[in-house]
């Protein structure tokens, strides 16, 4: 869901009987308003959340995160298996400043669609897990150097390495959320944020947003994110990275909701 009031763009996932979880429509969806917002400087703030009890389960395993995968070309394929690391880069490239509201399960896909936004507010019951190693998969989207960028190599080799969870104080710590409140206050702590970014005037934000995305993008590290499609297409081959997804989906589902 996208909506614009005043300066303000406002994003919900809202899957909330899937937790969020991304599939190709979510990712049409969210394409389509990216479009829109980078023709629209006059929005000076964009929004993002989830709706129900979680921000996002990550990729949605039991169908699809990306566009239908015909028998083809290889050039098609490949361009298709990249269609979430080119939404993440393009949050890089709007005029907006954005921001992200975290509560529940920040899971995969949707840490890293999270780690995308300039500031990222968190509740206390916030957990992250990168679990994509778990199912047999090296983590895509440009995800390690995105992380990297944002909380540092030694966390983001820990987190996605060993795939455990990590708990709202440690986001905090390593600076994956800038600002913790209780799950009772986010919507307030957000509400403070929008405020405090539109306190500035839109030229100043709009420079200063466009300025620290360059920043963001000049990461040396992110420049290797251009093999990642290969990397994915490559492992949706493999016998291991089946029978690997095959447990995970049945542990996943064994466990209480």
């Amino acid at each position: 869901m996208f909506e614009v009031e005043g300066r303000v763009g406002r994003l919900r996932l809202n899957r909330p009987e899937k937790l969020n979880a991304l599939n190709d429509e979510v990712r049409l969806a969210l394409g389509e308003a990216l479009d829109e917002l980078e023709e629209r400087p006059e929005v000076s703030v964009l929004v993002l959340e989830g709706a129900g009890r979680s921000f996002c389960a990550g990729a949605d395993l039991k169908a699809t995160a990306y566009p239908p995968v015909a028998e083809g070309e290889w050039v098609q394929r490949r361009h298709r298996t990249g269609s979430w690391q080119r939404l993440l880069d393009q949050l890089g490239r709007i005029p907006q400043a954005t921001v992200a509201a975290l509560h529940g399960h920040v899971i995969g896909g949707g840490a890293l669609l999270a780690a995308a936004f300039d500031i990222r507010l968190a509740a206390d019951d916030t957990v992250l897990r990168i679990p994509e190693l778990a199912i047999g998969m090296p983590l895509t989207w440009a995800g390690v150097p995105l992380l990297a960028r944002e909380v540092g190599l030694p966390a983001a080799r820990d987190w996605v390495m060993s795939s455990r969870s990590v708990d709202a104080d440690e986001l905090l710590r390593t600076g994956y959320v800038t600002r913790l409140v209780p799950r009772s206050e986010l919507d307030r702590a957000v509400a403070t944020c929008i405020d405090q970014l539109l306190s500035a005037p839109p030229g100043p934000l709009a420079m200063t947003r466009a300025m620290t995305a360059a920043i963001g993008r000049a990461t040396p590290t992110l420049a290797t994110g251009w093999a990642d499609p290969d990397h994915q297409h490559w492992t949706f081959t493999e016998e291991e990275y089946r029978a690997s997804i095959r447990r995970y989906i049945d542990g996943t589902a064994s466990r209480p909701s």
